[in-house]
């Protein structure tokens, strides 16, 4: 299907990343293909959208515009799930002292919509609006393991490579009974896939029958794992799950009235 050119427009924040917050024409016009007055007509259609903003004292630089943050903040106060979440998630970084994360499928990534982080502990690796690799790390296998076998098959065939690279699968066969034992025992735990020193652990919060489940997810340093009682966590993640299961269920019922 051919992008609209307000879609094409929007693909050059795609080109924004936390390693480079900074681009300008030149990016733009090499990455996207771009001719120069081309890209320069796409900036200025985001500028005055307030998306971007040129940097001052610069020749042609260009960052994230407020209208980003204000989007960000609308999102974070009236995303239900979210709101459903986190006390909830709140809760379980109190009783385990891990971090916590609420997260999305998107397509080719996986996005963390709400974290509750353990005495402030960050990383870039991890945290709302991060986006990691589908073949890496808990949340995204737990998601996967529960879409339907076709869908599961499209992502295997798509990353592949990946896929046996870092030794999760080698096979289409063996990648399908890998998703078949995730979804059958009801989590996955992944151990330094997606950044060395953590690990973490997810289940899926099933909210809707027509939609990916999302992810709920411990995050811990690889050693403090081992020194936790493997299964009281997964049985708190679960109990967890099912309240915010069925506290949306419940809000859905009362809207449909």
């Amino acid at each position: 299907m051919a992008i609209s050119s307000f879609g094409k427009i929007l693909t050059v924040l795609d080109l924004f990343s936390v390693s480079r917050p900074i681009i300008n024409v030149d990016i733009i016009s090499e990455e996207l293909g771009l001719s120069k007055p081309t890209s320069y007509r796409y900036l200025k259609e985001l500028v005055s959208s307030e998306l971007l903003q040129r940097l001052s004292g610069t020749s042609g630089d260009y960052t994230l515009g407020s209208k980003i943050a204000v989007l960000d903040y609308i999102s974070r106060t009236t995303d239900p799930l979210v709101q459903i979440s986190i006390p909830f998630m709140q809760q379980i970084v109190e009783r385990t002292e891990f971090g916590c994360l609420l997260t999305h499928l998107n397509y080719d990534s996986c996005i963390d919509i709400h974290h509750e982080l353990y005495k402030d502990i960050t990383t870039l690796t991890y945290g709302r609006g991060s986006p990691r690799p589908i073949y890496k790390g808990s949340s995204a296998k737990v998601i996967l393991a529960h879409l339907p076998k076709q869908r599961i098959l499209d992502y295997y065939q798509r990353f592949a490579p990946e896929l046996s690279k870092i030794g999760f699968a080698h096979s289409e066969e063996e990648f399908l009974l890998q998703m078949k034992q995730i979804k059958k025992q009801g989590y996955y735990f992944s151990n330094g896939e997606v950044d060395p020193n953590f690990a973490t652990l997810s289940i899926a919060v099933k909210f809707s029958s027509k939609e990916p489940p999302l992810a709920l997810t411990l995050l811990g340093s690889k050693n403090r794992f081992e020194f936790i009682n493997f299964e009281k966590l997964i049985e708190i993640l679960q109990e967890n799950a099912a309240l915010i299961e069925k506290k949306f269920a419940e809000i859905s019922r009362e809207n449909e009235l």
